[in-house]
Protein backbone atom coordinates (compact mmCIF):
# COMPACT_ATOMS: atom_id res chain seq x y z
CA UNK A 1 0.00 0.00 0.00
CA UNK A 2 2.65 2.47 1.21
CA UNK A 3 4.56 1.35 -1.83
CA UNK A 4 1.44 2.40 -4.24
CA UNK A 5 0.92 5.55 -2.37
CA UNK A 6 4.62 6.74 -3.01
CA UNK A 7 4.31 5.80 -6.98
CA UNK A 8 1.22 8.20 -7.37
CA UNK A 9 2.71 10.84 -5.36
CA UNK A 10 5.89 10.76 -7.56
CA UNK A 11 3.68 10.72 -10.82
CA UNK A 12 1.53 13.86 -9.61
CA UNK A 13 5.07 15.34 -9.03
CA UNK A 14 6.11 14.13 -12.43
CA UNK A 15 2.49 15.71 -13.96
CA UNK A 16 2.88 18.88 -12.09
CA UNK A 17 6.93 20.19 -13.82
CA UNK A 18 5.19 18.92 -17.14
CA UNK A 19 2.57 21.07 -16.56
CA UNK A 20 4.91 23.66 -15.36
CA UNK A 21 6.79 23.20 -18.46
CA UNK A 22 4.14 23.73 -20.78
CA UNK A 23 3.46 26.86 -18.95
CA UNK A 24 6.61 28.50 -19.48
CA UNK A 25 7.26 27.41 -22.85
CA UNK A 26 3.22 29.17 -23.23
CA UNK A 27 4.44 32.18 -22.08
CA UNK A 28 6.71 33.78 -24.94
CA UNK A 29 8.00 36.62 -24.74
CA UNK A 30 6.65 39.38 -27.40
CA UNK A 31 7.93 39.41 -30.51
CA UNK A 32 9.93 42.37 -31.47
CA UNK A 33 9.21 44.41 -34.50
CA UNK A 34 12.10 43.86 -36.65
CA UNK A 35 12.76 45.01 -40.44
CA UNK A 36 11.93 42.61 -43.16
CA UNK A 37 14.60 41.79 -45.82
CA UNK A 38 12.80 43.77 -48.71
CA UNK A 39 11.88 47.03 -46.52
CA UNK A 40 15.97 47.16 -46.10
CA UNK A 41 16.67 46.75 -49.63
CA UNK A 42 14.22 49.16 -50.24
CA UNK A 43 15.42 51.98 -48.31
CA UNK A 44 19.26 51.21 -49.44
CA UNK A 45 17.73 51.52 -53.26
CA UNK A 46 15.92 54.93 -52.09
CA UNK A 47 19.26 56.11 -50.84
CA UNK A 48 21.30 55.13 -53.79
CA UNK A 49 19.01 56.49 -56.38
CA UNK A 50 18.43 59.75 -53.91
CA UNK A 51 22.55 59.73 -54.29
CA UNK A 52 22.75 59.13 -57.95
CA UNK A 53 20.22 61.84 -58.99
CA UNK A 54 22.46 64.30 -56.26
CA UNK A 55 26.05 63.50 -57.99
CA UNK A 56 24.10 64.70 -61.16
CA UNK A 57 22.31 67.36 -60.40
CA UNK A 58 26.08 68.39 -59.08
CA UNK A 59 27.84 67.50 -61.67
CA UNK A 60 25.58 69.63 -64.43
CA UNK A 61 25.61 72.34 -61.81
CA UNK A 62 29.51 72.84 -62.34
CA UNK A 63 29.55 72.39 -65.80
CA UNK A 64 27.32 74.76 -66.18
CA UNK A 65 29.02 76.91 -64.01
CA UNK A 66 31.95 76.55 -65.96
CA UNK A 67 30.68 76.99 -69.66
CA UNK A 68 29.07 80.34 -68.22
CA UNK A 69 32.74 81.25 -67.19
CA UNK A 70 33.91 80.33 -70.45
CA UNK A 71 32.66 83.35 -72.95
CA UNK A 72 34.34 85.95 -70.48
CA UNK A 73 37.86 84.57 -70.86
CA UNK A 74 37.76 84.44 -74.62
CA UNK A 75 36.25 87.76 -74.46
CA UNK A 76 38.98 88.99 -72.11
CA UNK A 77 41.79 87.15 -74.13
CA UNK A 78 40.48 88.97 -77.06
CA UNK A 79 41.25 92.57 -75.61
CA UNK A 80 44.55 91.57 -74.46
CA UNK A 81 45.86 89.79 -77.82
CA UNK A 82 48.90 91.64 -79.94
CA UNK A 83 50.20 90.48 -82.88
CA UNK A 84 48.04 87.86 -85.28
CA UNK A 85 45.52 89.27 -83.02
CA UNK A 86 45.77 92.99 -83.81
CA UNK A 87 44.85 94.42 -80.16
CA UNK A 88 46.35 96.24 -78.04
CA UNK A 89 49.75 96.06 -76.26
CA UNK A 90 49.73 97.17 -72.33
CA UNK A 91 52.29 100.30 -72.27
CA UNK A 92 55.74 100.20 -70.43
CA UNK A 93 55.33 100.00 -66.69
CA UNK A 94 54.44 103.34 -64.89
CA UNK A 95 57.42 104.68 -62.15
CA UNK A 96 55.88 104.38 -58.56
CA UNK A 97 59.20 104.66 -56.89
CA UNK A 98 58.27 108.37 -55.42
CA UNK A 99 55.03 109.59 -54.23
CA UNK A 100 54.92 112.17 -56.44
CA UNK A 101 54.67 109.73 -59.74
CA UNK A 102 51.90 110.20 -62.23
CA UNK A 103 49.05 107.85 -62.63
CA UNK A 104 50.77 105.79 -65.32
CA UNK A 105 48.72 107.49 -68.48
CA UNK A 106 45.41 106.70 -66.73
CA UNK A 107 43.06 109.34 -66.15
CA UNK A 108 40.21 107.84 -63.35
CA UNK A 109 37.39 110.22 -64.73
CA UNK A 110 36.94 108.77 -67.86
CA UNK A 111 37.75 104.86 -69.53
CA UNK A 112 41.19 103.66 -69.14
CA UNK A 113 44.08 104.31 -72.37
CA UNK A 114 44.98 100.78 -72.75
CA UNK A 115 43.57 97.69 -71.60
CA UNK A 116 45.88 95.64 -69.02
CA UNK A 117 45.41 91.73 -69.53
CA UNK A 118 47.65 89.57 -67.54
CA UNK A 119 48.49 86.70 -70.36
CA UNK A 120 49.64 83.06 -69.98
CA UNK A 121 49.87 80.11 -72.02
CA UNK A 122 50.94 76.29 -71.12
CA UNK A 123 52.33 74.31 -74.35
CA UNK A 124 53.67 70.86 -74.62
CA UNK A 125 55.87 69.86 -77.20
CA UNK A 126 57.06 66.59 -78.27
CA UNK A 127 61.11 67.22 -80.50
CA UNK A 128 62.85 64.27 -82.22
CA UNK A 129 64.63 61.69 -80.54
CA UNK A 130 68.38 62.90 -79.53
CA UNK A 131 67.17 66.63 -79.99
CA UNK A 132 66.44 67.89 -76.36
CA UNK A 133 69.45 69.50 -75.61
CA UNK A 134 69.16 71.40 -79.06
CA UNK A 135 66.14 72.29 -78.49
CA UNK A 136 66.33 73.63 -74.86
CA UNK A 137 68.85 75.76 -75.49
CA UNK A 138 66.70 77.37 -78.92
CA UNK A 139 63.81 77.76 -76.03
CA UNK A 140 66.13 79.76 -74.24
CA UNK A 141 67.19 81.78 -76.77
CA UNK A 142 63.48 82.13 -78.07
CA UNK A 143 62.89 83.92 -74.68
CA UNK A 144 65.97 86.22 -74.78
CA UNK A 145 65.61 87.21 -78.69
CA UNK A 146 61.61 88.52 -77.47
CA UNK A 147 63.43 90.41 -75.05
CA UNK A 148 62.25 87.92 -72.15
CA UNK A 149 64.44 85.82 -69.64
CA UNK A 150 63.91 82.08 -68.35
CA UNK A 151 62.18 82.28 -65.12
CA UNK A 152 62.49 79.04 -64.08
CA UNK A 153 63.46 75.83 -65.70
CA UNK A 154 63.68 71.74 -64.67
CA UNK A 155 65.10 69.02 -66.90
CA UNK A 156 65.60 65.24 -66.60
CA UNK A 157 66.49 62.73 -68.96
CA UNK A 158 65.37 63.94 -72.59
CA UNK A 159 62.63 65.76 -71.25
CA UNK A 160 61.88 69.22 -69.38
CA UNK A 161 60.37 72.13 -68.65
CA UNK A 162 60.73 76.28 -68.59
CA UNK A 163 58.98 79.13 -67.52
CA UNK A 164 59.22 81.91 -69.83
CA UNK A 165 58.89 85.72 -69.19
CA UNK A 166 58.37 87.38 -72.18
CA UNK A 167 57.11 90.85 -73.05
CA UNK A 168 53.26 90.73 -74.17
CA UNK A 169 53.92 92.75 -76.47
CA UNK A 170 56.06 89.69 -78.14
CA UNK A 171 53.58 87.28 -76.74
CA UNK A 172 52.21 85.81 -79.60
CA UNK A 173 55.67 86.16 -82.16
CA UNK A 174 57.29 83.90 -78.90
CA UNK A 175 54.81 81.42 -78.93
CA UNK A 176 54.95 81.03 -82.82
CA UNK A 177 58.77 80.62 -82.68
CA UNK A 178 57.97 77.82 -79.72
CA UNK A 179 55.72 75.66 -81.58
CA UNK A 180 58.64 75.57 -83.93
CA UNK A 181 60.40 73.40 -81.98
CA UNK A 182 58.17 70.51 -82.69
CA UNK A 183 55.19 68.66 -82.49
CA UNK A 184 52.74 70.81 -80.43
CA UNK A 185 50.93 68.05 -78.06
CA UNK A 186 49.05 70.56 -75.64
CA UNK A 187 48.64 74.33 -75.72
CA UNK A 188 46.15 76.60 -73.50
CA UNK A 189 46.45 80.34 -74.03
CA UNK A 190 44.58 82.48 -71.22
CA UNK A 191 43.97 86.24 -70.72
CA UNK A 192 42.56 88.24 -67.62
CA UNK A 193 41.26 92.12 -68.00
CA UNK A 194 42.91 93.96 -65.15
CA UNK A 195 42.37 97.49 -65.92
CA UNK A 196 39.10 98.04 -64.01
CA UNK A 197 41.91 96.66 -60.94
CA UNK A 198 44.05 99.05 -62.25
CA UNK A 199 42.27 102.09 -62.62
CA UNK A 200 40.58 101.38 -58.66
CA UNK A 201 43.89 100.78 -57.35
CA UNK A 202 45.30 104.26 -59.03
CA UNK A 203 42.07 105.87 -57.91
CA UNK A 204 42.41 104.27 -54.24
CA UNK A 205 46.44 105.72 -54.29
CA UNK A 206 45.37 109.19 -55.54
CA UNK A 207 42.42 109.36 -52.59
CA UNK A 208 45.29 108.02 -49.97
CA UNK A 209 47.77 111.00 -51.16
CA UNK A 210 45.49 113.47 -50.73
CA UNK A 211 44.23 112.35 -47.47
CA UNK A 212 48.32 112.41 -46.55
CA UNK A 213 48.43 115.68 -47.70
CA UNK A 214 45.45 116.74 -45.51
CA UNK A 215 46.82 114.72 -42.44
CA UNK A 216 50.42 116.78 -43.08
CA UNK A 217 49.14 120.12 -43.09
CA UNK A 218 46.97 118.81 -39.85
CA UNK A 219 50.17 117.95 -38.58
CA UNK A 220 51.67 121.59 -39.12
CA UNK A 221 48.67 123.14 -37.31
CA UNK A 222 48.84 120.95 -34.29
CA UNK A 223 48.89 122.76 -30.88
CA UNK A 224 49.56 119.49 -28.61
CA UNK A 225 50.66 116.47 -27.69
CA UNK A 226 47.50 115.08 -27.87
CA UNK A 227 46.88 116.36 -31.33
CA UNK A 228 50.00 115.62 -33.01
CA UNK A 229 50.31 111.79 -31.94
CA UNK A 230 46.49 111.23 -33.34
CA UNK A 231 47.49 112.72 -36.62
CA UNK A 232 50.80 111.21 -36.37
CA UNK A 233 48.74 107.97 -35.82
CA UNK A 234 46.70 108.78 -39.16
CA UNK A 235 49.21 109.67 -41.09
CA UNK A 236 51.13 106.40 -40.24
CA UNK A 237 48.15 104.46 -41.60
CA UNK A 238 47.71 106.37 -44.39
CA UNK A 239 51.27 106.22 -45.43
CA UNK A 240 51.05 102.64 -45.12
CA UNK A 241 47.88 101.72 -47.20
CA UNK A 242 49.74 103.62 -50.15
CA UNK A 243 52.86 101.68 -49.73
CA UNK A 244 50.41 98.90 -49.90
CA UNK A 245 48.68 99.93 -53.20
CA UNK A 246 51.99 100.76 -54.59
CA UNK A 247 52.56 97.34 -54.26
CA UNK A 248 49.90 96.01 -55.92
CA UNK A 249 50.20 98.84 -58.66
CA UNK A 250 53.82 96.89 -59.05
CA UNK A 251 52.37 93.77 -59.11
CA UNK A 252 50.02 94.38 -61.98
CA UNK A 253 52.20 96.44 -63.74
CA UNK A 254 54.65 92.91 -63.74
CA UNK A 255 51.99 90.21 -64.96
CA UNK A 256 50.43 92.97 -67.40
CA UNK A 257 53.80 94.07 -68.86
CA UNK A 258 55.50 90.14 -69.41
CA UNK A 259 53.92 87.62 -70.49
CA UNK A 260 54.31 83.97 -68.64
CA UNK A 261 54.65 80.99 -70.98
CA UNK A 262 55.28 77.58 -69.55
CA UNK A 263 56.70 75.21 -71.75
CA UNK A 264 57.41 71.29 -71.76
CA UNK A 265 59.60 69.49 -74.16
CA UNK A 266 59.97 65.58 -74.35
CA UNK A 267 61.71 63.64 -77.24
CA UNK A 268 59.73 61.25 -78.85
CA UNK A 269 59.14 58.20 -76.88
CA UNK A 270 59.45 59.85 -74.10
CA UNK A 271 56.52 58.98 -71.38
CA UNK A 272 55.19 62.87 -70.30
CA UNK A 273 56.05 63.59 -66.64
CA UNK A 274 53.07 62.61 -64.25
CA UNK A 275 52.20 65.28 -61.64
CA UNK A 276 51.99 62.88 -58.90
CA UNK A 277 50.85 64.29 -55.21
CA UNK A 278 52.80 63.60 -52.28
CA UNK A 279 50.36 61.30 -49.92
CA UNK A 280 49.81 62.72 -46.38
CA UNK A 281 47.64 61.88 -43.30
CA UNK A 282 46.57 65.64 -42.72
CA UNK A 283 45.80 65.74 -46.80
CA UNK A 284 43.73 62.35 -46.99
CA UNK A 285 41.85 63.21 -43.89
CA UNK A 286 40.81 66.64 -45.69
CA UNK A 287 40.13 64.37 -48.82
CA UNK A 288 37.62 62.08 -46.68
CA UNK A 289 35.78 64.31 -44.89
CA UNK A 290 35.04 66.21 -48.25
CA UNK A 291 33.97 62.90 -49.87
CA UNK A 292 31.57 62.11 -46.67
CA UNK A 293 30.49 65.85 -46.99
CA UNK A 294 30.04 65.12 -50.86
CA UNK A 295 27.72 61.47 -50.57
CA UNK A 296 25.72 63.00 -48.24
CA UNK A 297 25.27 66.38 -49.82
CA UNK A 298 24.36 64.19 -52.91
CA UNK A 299 21.95 61.87 -51.23
CA UNK A 300 20.38 65.20 -49.77
CA UNK A 301 19.60 66.59 -53.01
CA UNK A 302 18.42 63.46 -54.50
CA UNK A 303 15.76 63.29 -51.66
CA UNK A 304 14.71 66.61 -52.66
CA UNK A 305 13.79 65.24 -55.91
CA UNK A 306 12.83 61.51 -54.99
CA UNK A 307 10.29 62.49 -52.06
CA UNK A 308 7.90 64.67 -54.27
CA UNK A 309 7.73 61.32 -57.01
CA UNK A 310 7.64 58.71 -54.12
CA UNK A 311 4.67 60.66 -52.17
CA UNK A 312 3.09 60.92 -56.27
CA UNK A 313 3.60 56.75 -56.09
CA UNK A 314 1.88 56.59 -52.84
CA UNK A 315 -0.97 58.84 -53.81
CA UNK A 316 -1.46 56.81 -56.98
CA UNK A 317 -0.90 53.44 -55.66
CA UNK A 318 -3.81 54.49 -52.77
CA UNK A 319 -6.76 55.89 -55.05
CA UNK A 320 -5.84 51.98 -57.37
CA UNK A 321 -6.16 50.34 -53.96
CA UNK A 322 -9.90 52.09 -53.00
CA UNK A 323 -11.03 51.17 -56.60
CA UNK A 324 -10.31 48.04 -56.33
CA UNK A 325 -11.48 47.14 -53.18
CA UNK A 326 -14.99 48.73 -54.30
CA UNK A 327 -14.85 46.87 -57.57
CA UNK A 328 -14.14 43.69 -55.98
CA UNK A 329 -16.87 44.55 -53.07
Amino acid sequence: MATTIEYLNAFHGDLLDAAKREARAGRRPPARWTPSTGMVAAVVGVLVAAGSIGLVVRTGGFASDEAEELPAAGSTGGTGATGATGGAAPQSVPNLASDDANLGGFDVSGPPAVSRVIRTAELSVVIPRDAFDERFGEAVDVAEEQGGFVADSRSRSRSGSLTLRVPAANFDETLHALRALGTVEVESVHGRDVTADYVDLHANLRIARARREVLLGLMADAVSIEQTIRVQNALDETQLRIEQLQGQLRLLDDRTSLATIGLRLREQGVEPESQVEKASIPNAFEQAAAGFVGVIAAIVIGLGYLIPILLLGLVVWFVADRIRRRRAG
